[in-house]
């Protein structure tokens, strides 16, 4: 704690000079930054004063920070600066002062005693300032610690000066560190003025500068690949610095992240042309990218690179075996996937959670893609779905074979894989072994296992697995009631559906409000079901769901005599049409006030089969029946006629 050769030339440096310290913005009666000036009025004999020194140094080695102020403030500029010094960098390292006797007020962070400790110095040092800035770094406070730098470079001027009047260099980690803290808080502006006023002081960023910043780029949950790819230009320009293998592989990171492939690969492919030996790391990086592109052959590229680092003697490893799997699973080769774990088995590389996990989800993948092929009905004929709900409970029992952790989302893929090859039995089983494993199923488990017994026709396991959901404190989300809704339409329950609609509308929850999954599928049910009472249950959803928005809505372009039916399901396009012939009665019928407004009704079917579906209707349920025409030139519309449209509304008030 002797004040080195540095510090007392600091502090003799300082000769009466007005010097401005910055104050905490967070401090009493302060608004913004003030600079109050300290300067030395009195010349002492340091040597004279060991006596506080060596008191206070005392009460710092145990641990009594906050008695250690309070005897440095009483001692005054009794004390060499290596004692202010010790007692600022105890506070800034230290938490909170804690406020005796006083009710209903915060503690105050010790870094702003430390901010008073450097305005009340005398002779203050450039190193006093450091310690300050870095405390200020380190809480993220990015303001502080910058205005901080400013007063510094303002008491101790540039690095030209040091030659005339002998003021110490600021130094190049100071200027490190409050780029660091910009960048972390997202300043990207500021930081990249900051590395001008660095440059123009003659304190020039080095090759660990900049990869420490693009290390930051690459590490933010938002993808910073713009900023990345500005800090490689500027280092490709600074003088006397040249980007290694690190700048390009951390550049490569933050454009993976940004999910930019195709820039992460010009950078690959300029770090070869520029002779630099490679890397597992490098290779793994730009595979990545690779595995994070969502262009369809991108799985070709991350396997060539695996074959072309092996060509050039680099020895894969378990990570960049992960993520070739897992480029392989979103490029839905779940074959390869599986050949990857394969081959990692044979060089006796372990296999672990990610990979496994991401071959499952390739197998999940594939085993959607194959649900929506066949109509939400895989299995029983097709092999390919058998097989994928069969590899991923495989890769399940290796994985418990292996004592490799398994976790939700292992869980999780497996369920969904078997939910969409309707495996009801398997996905309720998983669920079972997932809480046998300690883990709590999630949303996403739950749902898929519900979705299995809704495409096996298993209404009370997914009505069950529901309950279970709230059991277990989860509040099931619009996805989950949607899913129930389905396992209640495959099993013909339309007065479970119908309960499960009201119950939707009647929540006060918005996340639960029913969308256009839940309309079609509850019309569906009730459409299928016979009687009376499904028919007005239909007419009742359906006007409720125009009521909210869901359907015919206000702001489309549909008007009272033009609407689009094509992109309706059937059943749904039939609550539409008994709708709008209700409304046109009740607008237009006796006693509706607008008897004269009628006009040719234009639906819009399309030329397909809904055209046929709805004429069928019109014909076959109105009473009487409604006869359209198909215009020449609009084979996909279906017009009736105003005489058309008048005969049904008088033939209503004769009902």
């Amino acid at each position: 704690l002797r004040p080195s050769t540095y510090e007392q030339s600091t502090s003799a440096s300082a000769n009466n000079r007005r010097i401005p310290i910055p104050v905490g913005r967070n401090q009493q009666n302060s608004v913004g930054w003030s600079l109050p000036y300290a300067s030395k009025a009195n010349s002492q004999d340091l040597g004279t004063t060991k006596v506080p020194s060596i008191s206070i140094l005392s009460l710092l080695e145990a641990g009594r920070t906050d008695d250690a102020v309070v005897e440095l403030r009483k001692s005054g500029n009794e004390v060499p600066a290596s004692t202010y010094h010790a007692v600022i960098e105890a506070c800034c390292a230290g938490g909170f002062e804690p406020k005796r006797n006083q009710k209903n007020t915060k503690n105050k962070d010790r870094i702003e005693i430390a901010a008073e400790l450097l305005g009340s110095m005398e002779d203050v040092t450039a190193h006093a300032y450091e310690i300050v800035i870095s405390g200020y770094a380190r809480r993220g406070k990015w303001q502080d610690a910058d205005q901080t730098l400013t007063a510094l470079e303002e008491a101790f001027g540039s690095a030209e000066d040091t030659t005339k009047d002998s003021r110490p260099i600021i130094s190049y980690n100071i200027y490190q560190t409050v780029l660091v803290a910009l960048a972390k808080a997202h300043q990207f502006n500021h930081m990249n003025s900051l590395l001008v006023r660095m440059r123009r002081r003659g304190v020039r960023p080095n090759v660990y500068t900049y990869n420490s910043l693009l290390k930051i780029c690459a590490s933010h949950k938002i993808p910073r690949w713009k900023e990345a790819l500005s800090l490689l230009s500027q280092c490709q320009r600074e003088p006397g610095v040249d980007p290694d293998l690190i700048t390009y592989t951390t550049a490569m990171r933050a454009c993976a992240r940004g999910k930019q492939a195709a820039k992460a690969m010009e950078l690959f492919r300029a770090a070869k042309d520029l002779g630099m030996k490679l890397d597992v790391y490098f290779y793994t990086t730009a595979m990545d990218a690779c595995a994070k592109d969502t262009r369809r052959n991108s799985w070709k590229n991350a396997l060539s690179l695996l074959d072309e680092m092996k060509g050039e003697g680099i020895v894969p490893s378990e990570v960049t075996y992960g993520v070739a799997v897992t480029a392989c699973g979103n490029g839905g080769q779940w074959k390869k996937a599986l050949e990857l774990l394969d081959r990692m088995r044979d060089v006796d590389l372990k296999i672990n959670t990610i990979t496994y996990n991401s071959a499952i989800a390739a197998l999940s993948k594939a085993a959607r893609s194959e649900s929506k092929q066949h109509g939400n009905h895989v299995g029983g004929d097709s092999n390919d779905a058998e097989l994928l709900w069969e590899k991923a409970l495989d890769l399940i029992k290796c994985m418990e074979k292996e004592g490799v952790r398994r976790d939700s989302f292992t869980f999780s893929s497996a369920i969904s894989t078997c939910g969409a090859a309707g495996q009801w039995q398997e996905a309720v089983d998983l669920i079972k072994a997932m809480k046998g494993d300690g883990i709590k199923p999630n949303k996403f488990a739950y749902t898929s296992a519900i979705s299995a017994c809704a495409n096996s026709k298993q209404w009370e396991p997914a009505y069950q697995l529901f309950n279970d959901v709230k059991k277990d404190g989860i509040q099931p989300d619009i996805v989950a009631y949607n899913a129930l809704i389905g396992a209640g339409m495959t099993a013909e329950k339309p007065k479970e559906v119908f309960d499960l609609w009201q119950h939707m509308c009647q929540s006060h929850d918005a996340k639960l409000s029913p969308d256009i999954v839940t309309l079609t599928e509850v019309i569906a049910t009730l459409d299928n079901a016979a009687g009376k009472v499904n028919r007005e249950r239909v007419d009742e959803v359906f006007s409720e769901a125009v009521a909210r928005g869901l359907i015919m809505r206000q702001d489309s372009l549909d008007t009272s005599w033009e609407v689009d039916l094509s992109r309706m399901s059937f059943p749904v396009a039939r609550a539409a049409v008994r709708h709008l012939f209700r409304q046109i009665v009740e607008k237009h019928g006796e006693g509706g006030g607008d008897e004269e407004g009628v006009k040719d009704l234009s639906l819009l079917t399309g030329a397909s089969k809904m055209r046929e579906y709805v004429r069928g209707v019109l014909r076959d349920e109105l009473k009487p029946a409604v006869y359209c025409v198909v215009p020449e030139m609009a084979q996909g519309t279906l017009v009736a006629k105003e005489k058309v449209m008048r005969k049904y509304i008088e033939g209503q008030g004769q009902q």
